[in-house]
């Protein structure tokens, strides 16, 4: 029984040892949006470019395939609010995001899963008060790429696709138009080391 016991413990500790680190730089792409409130102003589409730093361990790892839990932290990016080449102020955006994803391991690196993003989103328009919004909504992810296998650490590269699974289009207040502005698409590259 006591063997069992520690066989069962042993591999429940040694898949927690494989993980990875890497840096993110990425493009985000938002929705061009109509304010139904006030001056009923148009914006076009928010599309910064920012990093993010994400680290993971597998929690199930079959030599062809792993599932790992993820967390990403992302910088503030900002972007122009413009409409027709004018300015109108700009949009923050930042975010946290915790996560899950199965990753093959095959001739060439395969990976999809899904995470919760909190992102903070800051509406600073020319004139006129700003607008804080918190937005929490699932993501998928996926991504294609390939690892060069070493015997210590294995540096990777990835192309990486991300949307949102939720997405509100309300412009109907500050903080609604602040929402419907947030990030619709993240298309980047992702690279690091496993180990």
């Amino acid at each position: 029984m006591r063997r069992g016991l520690l066989l069962v413990s042993l591999l429940a500790v040694l898949p927690a040892s494989a993980g990875e680190v890497g840096l993110l730089v990425d493009k985000q792409a938002g929705k061009a949006q109509v304010a139904t409130f006030g001056s009923s102003q148009k914006y076009d589409a928010v599309s910064p470019t920012g990093f993010g730093i994400r680290g993971g361990f597998d929690v199930l790892d079959l030599k062809i395939a792993a599932l790992q839990l993820n967390a990403t932290w992302h910088n503030k990016t900002k972007g122009d609010l413009t409409y027709g080449g004018t300015n109108f102020g700009e949009l923050e955006n930042q975010y946290w995001a915790a996560g899950a994803m199965v990753n093959w391991k095959l001739l060439v690196n395969v990976g999809a899963g899904v995470e919760y993003r909190s992102e903070k989103l800051t509406f600073r328009p020319l004139t006129g008060a700003s607008t804080d919004s918190t937005l929490g909504r699932p993501w998928a992810r996926v991504n294609v790429g390939f690892s060069i296998p070493t015997p210590v650490v294995s540096p990777f590269f990835l192309l990486e696709v991300a949307a949102p699974l939720s997405k509100k289009d309300s412009t109907s207040t500050a903080k609604d138009l602040t929402d419907a502005m947030a990030p619709q698409v993240q298309v980047g590259i992702y690279g690091g080391i496993r180990f």
